[in-house]
């Protein structure tokens, strides 16, 4: 099960498909095209084999297969107008994208099925993400109160060096409360 696809990755098939294959209807290359150019909806957007409900999703058919030729859903909205689809891509490129693409041996296809995302790798993707998410903000809490105590260490020595035993007992003290935070 693959969690993360690269946009190279995405680009690339997309550009093997329009290559290998003619499409139902006409305008639906310069849609995939225009997606393919744009980086910031080629890292939103995942390959599905379901439609999710009430997610922007495009539904793209070549010549052989028995599917329609385009379909737009948004929200509870639905249209076969690309125009439209490449209005709302324009106006909402980092808005998440679903592709389901209807091809011959699509299911067969190595290159096509590493990038097809299934429901469960929503959840997994979802459980990866608030682990990272918390292994992140550890590390950065971490690295905050390690440069709090090089900073206390240097006043420490600043003290030393003035002599201000007063300055210098209040900030071991705060020393001791940093390295227990640790």
């Amino acid at each position: 099960m693959k969690n993360w696809v690269s946009t190279s990755e995405k680009s690339s098939f997309l550009k093997w498909f329009l290559q290998q294959y003619q499409l139902k209807h006409k305008d639906a290359r310069m849609l995939l095209e225009y997606i393919i150019n744009n980086h910031h909806i080629l890292e939103n957007l995942s390959i599905v084999e379901t439609v999710p409900k009430k997610e922007r999703t495009i539904l793209i058919s070549s010549m052989q297969s028995d599917k329609p030729g385009f379909v737009y859903y948004n929200q509870k909205r639905t249209t076969e107008d690309v125009s439209k689809a490449l209005g709302d891509l324009m106006s909402n490129p980092s808005d998440k994208l679903n592709l389901k693409l209807h091809f011959y041996g699509k299911q067969s296809n190595h290159r096509y099925l590493q990038l097809v995302e299934s429901e469960t790798n929503y959840f997994v993707r979802y459980k990866q993400f608030k682990e990272y998410e918390k292994e992140t903000k550890l590390i950065i809490e971490k690295s905050l109160v390690d440069q709090e105590i090089n900073k206390v260490r240097q006043q420490i020595d600043e003290a030393l060096d003035q002599n201000d035993k007063q300055l210098f007992n209040k900030l071991v003290e705060r020393l001791q409360e940093l390295k227990e935070l640790q």
